[in-house]
């Protein structure tokens, strides 16, 4: 016998509406995934804006970073990397942002404007600026030697010598904002060239103040974030 060509309402079979407490439980849900989310994005990283001239020409105050937190937990320092680190004296409260010269047990040495490791010279495409004074440093296991870009407007190991390895909070990774300059940090040491805007007067070291260190990836004014002297 043929079926009905229709039926009534009452014949469809209809899906149970979610009470209100379903609907609570899966809100909950979305809000503790999202709250995991953003954890492990804090842990893993920080986001941070340059402020000062020291990195010039690698990084131009008022760039924001993201630093890369785990880096360092699967590896090591290299020579060349950009990293930020915690404050070397109790002066100073804001983290540091500089580049990595010189590894645990080498022996650097500044000497007639140019950088000598283990008695090799250092060619630096990144550096602007002479670098001085001539002076000797011998690192300790687990020490490094750190130094801004535009070697006349950076306070650095120059002046506070060698930094302990577990004092660094991480290596920066991305520059996010503006978004014309969007991109890893790699990139940016490949197309920058080391006379290229030194003009900006005034002295400043670049700092990331200490309450400001997470944070996920949001522009300027959006939430958390932190400020890097170079």
């Amino acid at each position: 016998m043929n079926e009905p060509a229709w039926t009534l309402d009452g014949d469809i079979p209809q899906k149970p509406k979610p009470g209100r407490w379903a609907f609570l439980l899966e809100t909950l849900q979305t809000v503790v995934l999202a709250g995991l989310f953003y954890l492990v994005i804090s842990l893993a990283t920080a986001r941070v804006v340059v402020d000062g001239p020291s990195m010039r020409p690698t990084l131009i105050s008022g760039e924001w970073i993201v630093v890369n937190r785990l880096t360092y937990k699967l590896g090591t320092p290299r020579r060349g990397d950009v990293i930020v680190f915690l404050p070397p004296t109790n002066a100073q409260t804001d983290d540091l942002i500089k580049r990595v010269i010189g590894l645990p047990g080498e022996t650097v040495e500044i000497r007639d404007g140019s950088v000598w490791i283990d008695g090799k010279i250092l060619q630096e495409s990144y550096a602007a600026g002479t670098t001085a004074p001539d002076n000797r440093w011998t690192l300790e296991a687990g020490q490094l030697f750190v130094m801004g870009d535009n070697r006349q407007l950076s306070l650095d190991s120059r002046s506070f010598g060698p930094i302990p390895m577990r004092e660094v909070v991480g290596r920066a990774w991305i520059i996010y904002w503006p978004p014309s300059e969007w991109g890893p940090l790699e990139w940016r040491a490949q197309t920058r060239t080391a006379a290229a805007r030194l003009t900006e007067s005034g002295f400043r070291y670049n700092i990331i103040p200490a309450p400001c260190r997470t944070g996920i990836f949001l522009p300027p004014g959006w939430g958390s974030a932190g400020r890097s002297i170079d």
